[in-house]
């Protein structure tokens, strides 16, 4: 079993509904959100039980 996670990416087709499943159903906290213009797409950076690095 895992120790420690640093960090995962995850692409998803709908960024609302994979945010609400990290978010509303599993807990983690939103430390930061940000849309990325060249990339068309968001960087969301969440934290569980306290815990990023």
């Amino acid at each position: 079993m895992f120790n420690r996670v640093h960090h995962i990416a995850i692409i998803c087709s709908n960024y609302q509904i994979s945010k609400d499943f990290y978010v509303n159903k599993l807990g983690f906290k939103v430390l930061a959100e940000v849309y990325r213009e060249e990339r068309k797409s968001y960087k969301l950076d969440l934290a569980i039980n306290g815990v990023y690095q």
